[in-house]
């Protein structure tokens, strides 16, 4: 599964992963790291959303493990 960075705030760390693929578009898992802890939810983006967001830098690709990647 790929996983990205999200560009963000300092002192949060967002990460998404792509975990499936329906008619809307990704299932995805958001994982949210900051000094109160470690939050993750399961969402739904759409393909056009989601392609905006990699032209924009928004979303940057990364390796495994999440607290390897820096965007």
């Amino acid at each position: 599964m790929k996983r990205f960075r999200v560009k963000g705030i300092p002192g949060v760390e967002t990460y998404l992963r792509l975990i499936g693929e329906n008619s809307e578009g990704y299932v995805i898992l958001i994982t949210t790291i900051n000094k109160a802890g470690i939050r993750e939810s399961e969402e739904i983006i759409s393909r056009h959303l989601f392609d905006a967001c990699i032209r924009t830098g928004f979303l940057n690709e990364c390796e495994e493990p999440a607290a390897a990647c820096i965007a």
